[in-house]
């Protein structure tokens, strides 16, 4: 696995067999043994915490390299991506990102100015519904096509009111990030193309947990 790197090679093992060491052994080897440069290397792992581990893990085989690898967790490394490339689909690069604490009052602010009683629509049942529409890449208005209930038809017009209040806020959430970035990629295939011939050797960290934003940004 750390050796073969032609083609892809997917790792099936248990918890604690060593997945994340063969990672950091193949980025190693990729550098030391292929010669191949750091900044055509991207890593992405799914939280935080797994994201140090393996820079600590990679200062210690290959110092030298680490600062000029693209490591980091789906939302980090698209933030990067938005930030320095966003403004052709409208966002600005000075974008600020609300945590869930900003997500849940700014529902219940879409949900005040609609007149619909957060009793009625629990802000955290919307919010858990919006999100995701947003890992299946469903705009509000493909959602409304979409919805079978009236709570789908209530969902919309919230997602709607809730974008529209973000981009007001120069902001985007957390769903915002992964789905955002697919859009620009499918929207400008020149910037794809960029990231495509700058990234040879893409590693993804617990692949089985993607969903399908994620999955259509690793492709």
């Amino acid at each position: 696995a750390v050796e073969t790197i032609s083609g892809p090679v997917l790792i099936l093992a248990g918890p604690g067999s060593g997945k994340t060491r063969v990672i950091t052994h193949r980025i190693a080897y990729l550098l030391r043994v292929c010669g191949v440069k750091p900044s055509h290397i991207m890593a992405v792992t799914f939280t935080n915490k797994a994201a140090r581990e393996m820079k600590e893990r990679l200062e210690r085989l290959v110092s030298f390299a680490v600062k000029d690898l693209t490591l980091g967790t789906f939302h980090a490394i698209c933030a990067r991506i938005l930030r320095r490339d966003g403004k052709v689909i409208g966002i600005d690069p000075g974008f600020v990102i609300y945590d869930s604490d900003d997500q849940t009052s700014l529902l219940k602010r879409s949900l005040k100015e609609l007149n619909l009683d957060p009793k009625q629509y629990a802000p955290s049942a919307l919010g858990t519904a919006i999100s995701a529409a947003k890992s299946q890449l469903l705009s509000p208005n493909d959602y409304y096509q979409r919805g079978r209930s009236y709570f789908d038809e209530i969902t919309a017009r919230v997602y709607e009111h809730y974008q529209q209040r973000l981009k007001e806020s120069n902001a985007l959430d957390f769903d915002d990030l992964l789905m955002k970035t697919v859009l620009l990629f499918r929207q400008h295939p020149d910037v794809l193309e960029k990231y495509q011939s700058r990234y040879t050797h893409l590693l993804v960290d617990e692949f089985q947990d993607t969903n399908q934003v994620q999955y259509e940004l690793i492709k």
